[in-house]
């Protein structure tokens, strides 16, 4: 039953990053992960050009272009799993409670969170505190109002922002680790220059 649980997780990621919109990422990337007790199963990504079986944990196959074989699989870092994958992981049944993800929004164009996101950052502290984590992953967004360079500055502010304030609050800074996307992974699809708040985003996640 894990080994089929494992398969069923591996292809949730796998339709998050098909090209279901523009803004999509360019390639699809499927990830094996391993079960609660560190084992895991197998999984084969066949195209029309051929196919390939992952059967380690953490390892990682691309499919670039449908009609060619998938990539070889190779081990892929446990950040860029975080990075690709947080907001599913956080989403999925976490029995040993292994992450907790928050979400903060921000007022249009701006670093200014919204009052309950404001009010929800001592709560994001203490978790931190809590759970004595050493991985905290601040990941920052935008909405698709703008160009992808201004946007990208500005999605690496609000992560800035938010690393700086959970530093203020007594969070060592060597646990947080920051990336930023501009609008590039909108949390809800729209077209271009659509001021979606939900998009205006920073995603804590604290393992």
């Amino acid at each position: 039953m894990e080994r089929w649980l494992n398969v069923i997780v591996v292809w949730i990621f796998f339709c998050l990053l098909t090209g279901c919109g523009a803004h999509r990422a360019k390639r699809d990337l499927i990830v094996l992960l391993p079960d609660p007790d560190g084992k895991g199963g197998a999984v084969t990504v066949t195209t029309n050009g051929g196919s390939q079986t992952i059967d380690k944990p953490g390892y990682a196959t691309e499919v670039i272009d449908p009609n060619k074989p998938p990539m070889i699989p190779k081990a892929i870092e446990e950040k860029e799993i975080k990075d690709v994958f947080g907001p599913a992981l956080a989403a999925q049944p976490d029995p040993e409670g292994r992450f907790v993800s928050f979400i903060l929004y921000f007022e249009h164009d701006t670093t200014k969170l919204t009052l309950e996101s404001n009010s929800l950052l001592p709560e994001v502290s203490q978790t931190i505190k809590t759970r004595k984590s050493k991985e905290v992953y601040v990941v920052g967004h935008t909405d698709l109002v703008g160009t992808e360079a201004y946007n990208i500055e500005l999605s690496s502010r609000r992560a800035n922002h938010i690393r700086n304030l959970l530093i203020s609050s007594g969070i060592n800074s060597s646990t947080l680790f920051v990336s930023y996307y501009g609008k590039a992974r909108p949390l809800v699809i729209t077209g271009d220059e659509v001021p979606e708040p939900r998009n205006r985003r920073v995603e804590v996640i604290v393992r």
